[in-house]
């Protein structure tokens, strides 16, 4: 087992000095028009129990995904185990992709050790959750969530890292009995955050609906997917994936969550939603981002 390098910081999704990184992260939460606009305070109550966070760079997505974060700072239930499902952009595993390749995530910001035991136990007991080092060499999605989470978490926590690729609404419903199960047995106290930026809409991704005003129609689809989520209709959300084609990268691992909720009795509370088209004012690359947390209630 090796360390696993922060390649996303490399690659430049955020900046690889701890004290710049300290600095990004900082101006994300203090951004007035698209962050909360404030550092998180003390803790307030323990009542979330993880939600969805974007994962681009953070000069794009991050005022974004620290609405969640400083949400989870202040009101998370007490945990021990950070459950990370990301997106599967290599293609490269099975349905769900574990590994015990790595024993700790490195970030600037120090090092994020791995539950071992959770992700030896998840791959010999879940039908379709594989170990497989190369789908997370080169994957950004769960790695970008990391330093956030060293900002926003004081207590100690380990990782579970696993990446996400399609699969039908039964097998959803199947790994949203069988995650929350395998954390109990092993007396785990889990967190579940899911890594997903929405509608990637323009002919770079090879997605184009909308020629008029693409922007707005972007912001109105993605709100559209969101409305379904708050509403924990899996099923409905399963619907518009097909009809749209979605290109709403992490939608397996939404809908896992949703699964999850669902069976819990938890609800979705759209904190955030912008898109980089708002951002730049660019209307042939669009990429929505959102923060949702889900909590008690």
């Amino acid at each position: 087992m090796t360390d696993r390098d922060p390649v996303a910081g490399i690659w430049g999704f955020y900046p690889l000095d701890k004290d710049l990184l300290l600095k990004s992260i900082e101006r994300c939460f203090l951004d007035k028009e698209y962050g909360p606009g404030r550092l998180p305070g003390e803790k307030i109550r323990n009542s979330v129990h993880g939600g969805i966070a974007p994962h681009a760079g953070y000069t794009y997505s991050g005022s974004c995904a620290s609405w969640l974060y400083l949400d989870l700072a202040e009101n998370s239930v007490d945990f021990d185990t950070l459950v990370i499902l990301g997106t599967n952009h290599t293609g490269i595993g099975g349905e769900l992709t574990t590994t015990t390749a790595f024993d700790k995530w490195i970030t600037p910001l120090g090092s994020v050790p791995v539950d071992l035991e959770v992700v030896k136990e998840l791959t010999s007991r879940v039908d379709g959750i594989t170990d497989n080092r190369r789908a997370h060499e080169q994957e950004h999605s769960v790695e970008v969530q990391l330093p956030f989470a060293q900002f926003a978490f004081k207590n100690k926590w380990m990782l579970v890292p696993i990446v996400t690729k399609p699969f039908t609404l039964e097998r959803a419903m199947y790994y949203a009995e069988s995650l929350p199960r395998v954390l109990d047995d092993l007396g785990r106290k889990p967190l579940f955050i899911v890594s997903s930026d929405f509608t990637h809409h323009g002919p770079m991704y090879g997605y184009v609906l909308y020629t008029v005003d693409p922007i707005s129609k972007v912001g109105e689809l993605d709100r559209s997917f969101i409305k379904k989520i708050v509403e924990k209709d899996t099923a409905g959300f399963f619907d518009m994936v097909k009809e749209y084609h979605t290109t709403i990268c992490g939608w397996p691992g939404i809908t896992v969550l949703m699964e999850i909720a669902r069976e819990k009795g938890w609800g979705f509370n759209l904190l955030k939603y912008y898109n980089s088209g708002e951002l730049t004012g660019d209307p042939s690359v669009i990429v929505g981002y959102a923060s949702i947390s889900v909590r008690e209630g």
